[in-house]
């Protein structure tokens, strides 16, 4: 018996070819179908690994990193008080009038209040280019 290879469509097949003598109904044919099956859970599994690498890869490049910028956003959101001078994400500038559930209202000006929401709040006014800045990523 001997055993011939092709390559179809860049798949490789392998053809094997007898004999006219050999004994036997479907020894070729349950030989053939063998091989097929365990190159193809092979090659599934390969598959499948290399997904996973690539969505590890992707996990920690870059959702951890923006989960954690998050956290810690909303870790800062929670210990606003009034009186905190903050710039909002559009770069308004304003001292903390009065806290609410979702909102915060701020005096930008003498007598001038508007409610922004709280997750809109970026950072103190210490810091605020790097507070932008950093809103303006996420």
């Amino acid at each position: 018996m001997s055993m011939g290879i092709t390559n179809l469509g860049g798949t490789l097949l392998r053809i094997a070819q007898t004999a006219p003598a050999a004994s036997g109904k479907g020894g070729v044919a349950a030989a053939a179908g063998g091989e097929a099956k365990s190159g193809g859970t092979g090659a599934f599994v390969e598959q499948l690994l290399i997904f996973g690498a690539i969505f590890l890869v992707f996990w920690l490049l870059i959702l951890r990193p923006q989960q954690k910028k998050a956290k810690e956003h909303t870790g800062f959101l929670e210990t606003l008080k009034i009186g905190t001078k903050v710039v909002t994400s559009s770069g308004i500038y304003g001292t903390i009038t009065a806290l609410e559930d979702k909102a915060v209202k701020l005096e930008i000006a003498p007598k001038v209040v508007i409610k922004v929401l709280k997750s809109q709040v970026a950072g103190v006014e210490g810091d605020a280019v790097d507070a932008v800045a950093s809103a303006g990523a996420r």
